[in-house]
C-alpha cells in the first residue's frame, strides 16, 4: 500500500510484553499470522533485523560477532494506525494463502 513503507509501526517480541521498538513498516518481513500459547487469538507477526530498530529495544543477544539478527515479533493492533493494520493484514492473509495452495500449514 502507497504511504505505509516509511510508516513506523510499533512491535513486541511476544504479545505480552512490554518490551517495545519502533520499526519502518517497509523492514518488516514475512508478515504472517500466529497464535503464541496464551494469546487470545491469532496475531500478525514478521520478521526484523535488529539492525532495523529505529527506536526502542526488542531484547536479545547481540554482539559484533553475531550481529545483526533475524528477530521474530508481533504487531498489535491496538498500537497500529489502522491503514497500516489492514495491510498487514492483507499481507498475512495473503501468506497463508500461497502457504494453504503449497500444502504447507500455515505459520
Amino acid at each position: 500500500m502507497q504511504g505505509c513503507d516509511d510508516a513506523l509501526i510499533h512491535v513486541r517480541s511476544d504479545w505480552n510484553d512490554w518490551h517495545g521498538a519502533s520499526i519502518r513498516f517497509d523492514d518488516l518481513d514475512d508478515i504472517h499470522w500466529c497464535q503464541p500459547i496464551g494469546a487470545p487469538h491469532a496475531i500478525v507477526h514478521g520478521y526484523i533485523s535488529c539492525s532495523k530498530i529505529v527506536d526502542g529495544v526488542i531484547p536479545h543477544w547481540c554482539d559484533e560477532r553475531s550481529a545483526p539478527h533475524r528477530l521474530h515479533v508481533c504487531v498489535l493492533k491496538k498500537h497500529t494506525i489502522p491503514a497500516v493494520y489492514t495491510e498487514l493484514v492483507r499481507r498475512a492473509d495473503a501468506h497463508e494463502m500461497r502457504s494453504e495452495h503449497r500444502g504447507i500449514a500455515a505459520v
